[in-house]
């Protein structure tokens, strides 16, 4: 038993390496690659046999009241059936397979913290040394990028030689956006193998310089907020992530209700020139989102998917500062939480709220460490921005990057412990 189970660990070590490195490649050259990587590192996990007695255990009758992990669990089962069920009214067909994707990528995240919280201390130092490889060469790779100009992906085949080259600094700016989380658990876990405050921040500084030279600046406030929190949570790690939590279930309960208030015709007619279009054309995608949101779709919401039938109706809207109209809304809101109201109603607020508060429950009772705290914190904050400012919920490549940010910490866990 033992030497199969030395097999075993082997092999998922061996996945887990494989994945590791491709997921630092794709980061930088096709941010949507992630998803596959994480899918393969839960599937090597999935062969652990503890972990399936472990998660039926986990939604027994008899835990299902008194421990919140359990809530957590409950509550994303049932925002994930919901947006199932909603194909029964939802005008964009597919929403069994968003409900199954969802379902999916939260099983898939729980798999990498079970794995990575209970392993060994000889596997928890490979992993640590393999995350933060990881998360180092994407970040130098993606500050090389931007200050180059994408000097890698202009010599990387295909030559792409077409009138769209700019997409692809665009999507490296996609690439900084799934790093993000990323830099926060690794800070912790350089922290701890280098034994220096300084070498620990070097991901995050590079990523911020990268940032920087894209276009996508929710990254760079994702990355400020995130530095900012992590290293106040390093103080009070308790206290800040209560607070977080808070502000979350607020941004889940208030968000709606304070886009739908935005004055548009005072704040597009009035002078408001300042702003690029590109964020004129958002705060109107948000009210007029937030609006039906709370109105027409109304108690159930309108579908998942809903704001994809919506985009196809070809409504435009002129904003100052472009030359030509600009569509009244894209294929989602760009807020997963204006999203959830509109796409999947109060049913889909509260098991998303439930899922919220019992995960903050379930860590406040986990005995963690106060870096592995500081991880947690860093990396949610700099999710919460890019889900408050372009996200959408079904985009499978964030799930992938939420999850892999969860691993990190659940390493950093089991490396403070040991």
């Amino acid at each position: 038993m033992a030497a199969r189970n030395r097999g075993l660990d082997r092999g998922i070590d061996g996945v887990f390496a494989m994945a590791m490195a491709a997921a630092a490649w794709l980061i930088v050259f096709g941010h949507r690659g992630v998803a596959p990587c994480v899918g393969a590192m839960a599937l090597a996990a999935a062969f652990r046999r503890e972990i399936w007695s472990s998660g039926l255990q986990l939604v027994s009758p008899r835990r299902l009241f008194a421990d919140p992990l359990s809530i957590a669990a409950m509550a994303a089962a049932l925002f994930s059936i919901w947006i199932a069920m909603t194909a029964l009214w939802s005008p964009t067909p597919g929403a069994q397979k968003l409900g199954l994707t969802v379902g999916v990528s939260f099983l898939a995240g729980g798999a990498l913290v079970f794995e990575a919280a209970r392993a060994g201390g000889g596997q928890t130092a490979r992993r640590a040394v393999l995350y933060v490889i990881m998360v180092s060469t994407a970040a130098a790779a993606l500050m090389f990028e931007g200050l180059s100009g994408g000097y890698l992906r202009g010599v990387i085949p295909p030559d792409d030689q077409t009138l769209e080259r700019w997409k692809d600094l665009t999507a490296l700016g996609r690439g900084v956006t799934a790093l993000a989380p990323l830099v926060f658990p690794a800070a912790v876990l350089l922290r701890r193998i280098t034994g220096s405050w300084t070498l620990a921040f070097a991901p995050a500084a590079l990523a911020i310089v990268a940032a920087s030279q894209f276009s996508v600046f929710a990254n760079v406030v994702a990355l400020t907020a995130g530095c900012i929190v992590f290293i106040i949570a390093v103080a009070r790690p308790r206290s800040c992530l209560w607070a977080l939590t808070m502000i979350i279930v607020a941004a889940i309960v208030l968000t709606p209700f304070a886009a739908a208030a935005i004055p548009s015709d005072t704040l597009f007619d009035g002078g408001a020139n300042t702003l690029p279009a590109s964020w004129e054309q958002r705060l109107s995608l948000w009210r007029e989102a937030s609006m039906r949101g709370l109105g027409q779709c109304l108690p159930w919401g309108c579908g998942a998917d809903y704001a994809r039938a919506w985009s196809l109706e070809g409504g435009m809207i002129s904003v100052s500062g472009s030359p030509i109209p600009l569509p009244e809304i894209p294929i989602h809101p760009h807020n997963i939480f204006i999203q959830i109201w509109l796409e999947l109603g109060l049913p889909g607020v509260a098991a998303f709220a439930t899922a919220a508060i019992a995960s903050a429950r379930a860590l406040a009772r986990a005995q963690l460490d106060e870096r592995t705290i500081a991880a947690i914190c860093g990396a949610v904050s700099a999710c919460f921005i890019s889900v408050m400012l372009e996200a959408s919920v079904w985009q499978v490549w964030r799930l992938a990057v939420f999850a892999l940010a969860a691993f990190g910490c659940a390493v950093s866990y089991s490396a403070n412990k040991s």
